[in-house]
């Protein structure tokens, strides 16, 4: 009888333990696909303190060393809009390892590039790659949880591990440029990316197809050319003039594609993004939103880096230690934000962190200029990166309710190219304020300026929110 009850006991003990496998299934998939994700965001910033040794072992000068940052960022921006499109088409799960496979391979080029010209093309793949995966990744995350309550919470974390990349990128680029070499920045992630690709490949589940999904070729290669010009324009601007032939044709072939996008997409059968989301106003005051915020962010941290160098002396691991508390208030931005989720409302979280932010960044500005105690320097940085984090994760979350869940590759993939275009124009206006300036001083007043009217300009659209859903209801 004893034998008869221990057999009948053992298929519930089995069914008990596939519910715990199925209940962990999803925070695997999560922290799998944010580690992926966590390298994309992660060499965005990670070069930004390897500058100094770069332009001492490449002989690069700063329009190269613009270069090396935005070449990742211009391939990024142009394609991630082609990644989000190929995930709906052909699989998320497909799209994230491609990509995935891509970037460890062009990782690895980076690390052995031998001159400045190698480096920044293998940038531009390694770009590309990014732009495949990340939009493939947020995808993967939202069909992962079905409960909507959980998949706010996944996307805050997705948003907050983003967020923390962004902000330790300068951190961990210090302590391996000083410790190992510039190089030992891009070859990190050959390792990390193998263990994410196997990790994928055995976790995560295959999601559906949008098989009506089609290529709009005409529209990605009007968008790529647009912010090609726009890049060569802002970051030649300052060394070859105003009066610079090259800088004027590239000016106006930007301008011309621009228009032509526009064009093609209200006439392409199958557009890269439905042109209907532009009638959303949320969904369109979020994306701007955005992408003002990439510009002040990612122009303030590249400036910081070389003034910290300039003014200061310091090497790489003490540019990284610098900025750490930047770093730590990013991650506890996020944490605070994913913890809150459902008790305020996302205009209450965006608008609070961005003004906290847009304040906060002529502060660090004048405490770095008065020479004033580091206390107060690190106190401008803890509010500048704890308001950022505020406002990321509600605004990715506000965009992906605007859409259907069948095309959230697409609409991560619009939302993450207008802000790391944001980015590239961030980073050519604080290498233009670097030439231009008679010291650097004087450029991180300017780069300061942009990044208060940015942040500032931000927490309106934000603080505007609640009155679009009424217009729009």
């Amino acid at each position: 009888m004893t034998e008869c009850t221990a057999e009948q006991s053992l298929p519930t003990e089995l069914e008990l333990a596939d519910t715990v496998r199925i209940a962990k299934r999803p925070r695997l998939t999560l922290a799998l696909v944010a580690s992926g994700m966590f390298m994309a965001v992660l060499d965005t910033t990670i070069v930004n303190v390897a500058l100094p040794a770069m332009h001492v072992s490449l002989g690069a000068s700063v329009g190269g060393l613009a270069w090396i940052v935005d070449a990742y960022t211009l391939s990024f921006a142009a394609l991630i809009l082609a990644g989000g499109v190929a995930s709906d088409r052909f699989g998320a799960k497909a799209v994230y390892l491609w990509g995935l496979a891509l970037f460890v391979a062009a990782s690895a080029a980076c690390g052995l590039a031998p001159n400045v010209g190698a480096l920044v093309v293998a940038r531009f793949v390694q770009g590309s790659g990014a732009a495949l995966f990340l939009p493939a990744s947020l995808a993967i995350v939202r069909s992962t949880f079905d409960d909507p309550v959980e998949r706010g919470r996944a996307i805050a974390t997705w948003a907050g591990i983003a967020s923390v990349a962004a902000a330790i990128g300068p951190v961990l680029g210090g302590l391996l440029v000083q410790g190992f070499g510039w190089r030992s920045a891009f070859l990190i992630n050959v390792p990390t990316g193998l263990a994410a690709f196997a990790g994928a490949w055995v976790v995560v589940r295959h999601s559906t197809r949008s098989v009506g999904r089609h290529f709009d070729w005409g529209g990605q290669l009007a968008s790529i050319v647009a912010l090609g010009a726009l890049c060569y324009a802002a970051i030649e601007l300052p060394s070859r003039g105003i009066a610079a032939r090259e800088v004027w044709v590239a000016a106006l072939l930007a301008a011309l594609a621009a228009l032509t996008l526009v064009v093609v997409e209200r006439r392409a059968q199958h557009p890269m993004v439905p042109v209907e989301w532009f009638r959303n106003r949320m969904f369109v005051t979020m994306n701007a939103m955005g992408t003002l915020v990439y510009v002040g962010y990612f122009g303030l941290l590249f400036e910081l880096s070389l003034y910290l160098h300039g003014e200061f002396g310091f090497n790489a691991r003490e540019i990284g230690l610098t900025l750490l508390p930047l770093a730590g208030s990013l991650s506890i931005g996020n944490v605070v934000v994913g913890r809150l989720h459902g008790r305020f409302t996302a205009t209450q979280f965006m608008t609070t962190g961005l003004v906290l932010a847009a304040v906060a960044v002529p502060a660090m500005a004048m405490s770095l200029e008065w020479r004033a105690p580091w206390v107060f320097t690190y106190a401008a940085m803890v509010m500048f990166g704890g308001g950022t984090a505020l406002s990321v994760p509600p605004m990715i979350s506000t965009v992906l309710e605007q859409v259907p869940g069948e095309l959230a590759g697409v609409a991560s993939g619009l939302l993450n190219a207008l802000r790391q275009a944001g980015g590239l124009v961030g980073v050519a206006m604080a290498g233009a304020a670097t030439i231009l300036a008679p010291h650097v001083a004087t450029a991180l007043w300017w780069v300061a300026a942009i990044g208060l009217v940015t942040y500032a300009g931000a927490a309106g659209l934000a603080a505007c929110a609640p009155r679009v859903v009424r217009a729009g209801r």
